[in-house]
């Protein structure tokens, strides 16, 4: 098998564990960062699928405190989902899962993740073993079988914080900026691909033209005016592409914590939340988000 390359993994020495010493390997271990392949081969998209968990982060305008980072290992298809606790990430990620098979043509053969309560329960193996799925968990401490995704987090963090201190609104509209971040991940290329990961799952190039500056000023149609001389816009400010519509979210401050969906409106992506794009930003506090190193 050695001599036809038939198999991978294979020892090329019986040799190697003969007169081992005892005492020298308990007192002289060291933690050696070997890379542990995928029991499975990974072909096409759907064929690993790759989970963590961001947090926890600042309380959210909307009581968020997590955010459950999802990947098809293959394309790199990422999804960013704000939680409000651990506890939700199961359902969350059963979900996505679900709504990944029937929007594509493809099967999720494994998923991969670390053995965190989050992803190690009932709920989590009754769906894959309902659909023939393997559950790979990553070793404890061995952060680099699950390397790619917690290299996707730390992106996702820095488009995140980046988007709010140059928006210069509140950090407690973070869930909106990782959206924003993913939306963006999806649609771009990487350096193993001449296809953005959008084109590799769904066949289609993606289109950029709803794709506007984070936090910039919009004038929003009021379909709730009055058919008088009173004002018929609001002003909001952009929190990223609507998931279900051909539109987008935006913050309303003067309706205090009032979010709203639009497509009749017009971007001034020059003009920011009290704070010119031009300036700097020192007055805005974006300690709280936490740094990369902190991720779970």
């Amino acid at each position: 098998m050695i001599k036809h390359d038939a198999v991978d993994g294979f020892p090329t020495s019986f040799e190697s564990n003969i007169n081992i010493c005892h005492d020298c390997s308990i007192s002289k271990s060291i933690h050696l960062p070997v890379s542990t392949p995928s029991r499975n081969h990974i072909r096409g998209p759907g064929d690993l699928v790759v989970a963590d968990l961001i947090g926890p982060l600042p309380t959210s305008y909307d009581n968020m405190k997590y955010v459950l980072i999802v990947q098809d290992f293959s394309s790199r298809l990422t999804a960013a989902i704000p939680l409000r606790d651990k506890a939700e990430a199961k359902i969350q990620f059963v979900d996505w899962m679900k709504r990944f098979t029937t929007a594509t043509s493809f099967k999720i053969k494994c998923i991969r993740t670390d053995n965190g309560s989050e992803f190690k329960n009932s709920t989590i193996s009754a769906f894959t073993a309902q659909h023939g799925i393997t559950h790979e968990l990553s070793i404890p401490y061995e952060h680099h079988q699950n390397g790619r995704v917690e290299r996707t987090n730390r992106t996702l963090i820095d488009i995140a914080r980046t988007s709010l201190i140059s928006a210069g609104i509140p950090v407690r509209l973070w869930p909106y900026s990782f959206k924003h971040a993913a939306f963006i991940f999806n649609r771009v290329l990487h350096a193993d691909s001449d296809k953005t990961p959008y084109e590799i799952v769904s066949g289609l190039k993606p289109t950029l033209s709803l794709l506007k500056v984070f936090g910039a000023k919009a004038y929003l149609f009021n379909h709730l005016h009055r058919k008088d001389l009173g004002p018929r816009g609001i002003v909001g400010y952009h929190m990223g592409v609507a998931p279900d519509s051909k539109g987008w979210v935006f913050w309303i401050p003067e309706k205090g914590n009032f979010f709203m969906k639009s497509a009749s409106v017009r971007f001034d992506e020059n003009t920011f939340y009290h704070v010119p794009k031009n300036q700097i930003l020192s007055s805005i506090q974006v300690s709280d988000l936490m740094d990369s190193s902190m991720i779970k």
